[in-house]
C-alpha cells in the first residue's frame, strides 16, 4: 500500500467547472468557476468508503460525510461506493454501507464479492440485487488469488446478467507487493466476456499499465466497457500526468468509441479535482467527452439522468 500521504484529506478547493457541456469542461479554469448550474451532471462510477490511512476519518459516517463535501466542491452529482473484497473494522461490509447510505439518492452501492466465502455470500449477494439497491458487483482479481475463468465464478455471472447489473473487475497494478498482479490482466476479461455475453463487464483501471491490452478487449466486446480510475496515488504529477494523457489518448484513438469510457476517480486513493483536471487535458470529442463524464456511466448501471447544456453565461 502506499504511504499515509497519499490519502489525505486537503480542504475543499474551488472546483472545476461542473457544467454539463463537455467543451466547457475543457475550457474554464478553476478559478472562472463561478457559475452554479441547477443541475451538474459528472458521474463518479468508482469509489470507496475504506479507511485506508489513519489519516481518513474514524467511522464510516464521517467519511460518508467527507465524500459528499468533495463531490459538492467538484460539481460531482452522483458517485457509486464499492465495497471490498474483505471485511475489517476500516472495510465495511456492504450490509453496513447500504445502511449508512440509506436515503442518499446521490450514492449507489456496487457490492464486492468475496471470492473466498463466495458459496455462503451468493445468497446474501442475490437478496441484495433483488432489493434494487445494488447497482453493480465488484470482483478483485489479483488482490485475491483467483482468474476470471475459474469456475466457481460462473453464479457470479449468471446473477449479473439476471438481474441486468454489470460486473466490475479490477484490472492492472494492485498497489501491493504481496498480490498477483498476473492475475489481474485485462486480457483475462476477453475470456469471460466472450463466454457470458449476456453479462457487462467493467475493467477497473482500464487494465493500467496495460492500456492498450484493455483497449483491445473493449474493442473487440460488445459487452465490455472501461473506468479511468486509480490511476495516481493522491493528485497526479506533471510528469505522470504527461505519461498518462498519452497513453489514454492512445486508448481512446484505437477504440474509437464514445461508448466504452466512464469518469471514476478511486476516492479516497485519488484526489476528484486532479482527476477532473486530467480529463481536462484529454484529447477528446464533445461526444466522447459528455460519454465519460456521464452519460456511459448512467446507461451501464441503469442510472436515471437527464442532460442538461449550459452555456457560458449561464443561459
Amino acid at each position: 500500500m502506499c504511504e499515509a500521504s497519499a490519502y489525505r484529506a486537503d480542504p475543499p478547493r474551488p472546483a472545476v467547472s461542473p457544467k454539463l457541456c463537455w467543451l466547457l469542461v475543457r475550457s474554464l479554469p478553476p478559478a472562472a468557476a463561478n457559475h452554479q448550474p441547477a443541475e451538474a451532471v459528472i458521474i463518479d462510477c468508482h469509489t470507496h468508503l475504506n479507511r485506508y490511512t489513519p489519516d481518513l476519518p474514524a467511522t464510516l459516517a464521517e467519511r460518508h460525510a467527507l465524500l459528499r463535501a468533495e463531490m459538492d466542491a467538484h460539481g460531482v452529482a452522483y458517485a457509486l461506493v464499492l465495497t471490498s473484497y474483505d471485511v475489517t473494522p476500516d472495510r465495511p461490509s456492504t450490509r453496513d454501507v447500504l445502511a449508512a447510505l440509506e436515503g442518499d439518492g446521490r450514492l449507489g452501492v456496487v457490492a464486492g464479492v468475496r471470492h473466498a466465502q463466495l458459496d455462503a455470500d451468493l445468497p446474501e449477494l442475490r437478496e441484495m440485487l433483488q432489493s434494487r439497491r445494488v447497482k453493480a458487483l465488484k470482483l478483485y482479481p489479483g488482490y485475491e488469488p483467483f482468474r476470471l475463468t475459474d469456475a466457481s465464478l460462473r453464479p457470479v455471472y449468471h446473477l449479473a446478467a439476471e438481474f441486468a447489473v454489470p460486473v466490475m473487475i479490477h484490472t492492472g497494478d494492485t498497489y501491493d507487493p504481496g498480490t498477483h498482479v498476473r492475475l489481474a490482466h485485462p486480457l483475462d476479461v476477453d475470456d469471460v466476456a466472450v463466454e457470458h455475453r449476456d453479462t457487462r463487464f467493467v475493467m477497473c483501471h482500464v487494465g493500467n499499465p496495460w492500456l492498450m491490452d484493455a483497449a483491445e478487449v473493449l474493442y473487440k466486446n460488445p459487452n465490455v466497457f472501461g473506468d479511468i480510475s486509480g490511476f495516481t496515488l493522491g493528485e497526479f504529477q506533471p510528469r505522470f500526468e504527461r505519461l498518462m494523457v498519452g497513453k489514454l489518448n492512445e486508448l481512446v484513438a484505437w477504440v474509437n468509441d464514445p461508448g466504452k469510457l466512464m469518469f471514476g476517480t478511486d476516492w479516497p486513493i485519488s484526489g476528484v479535482r486532479s482527476y477532473l483536471e486530467f480529463v481536462g487535458k484529454l484529447d477528446l470529442t464533445e461526444e466522447e467527452g459528455d460519454g465519460l463524464l456521464w452519460r456511459n456511466a448512467a446507461r451501464v448501471f441503469g442510472l436515471d439522468f437527464k442532460m442538461r447544456v449550459e452555456t457560458a453565461d449561464g443561459g
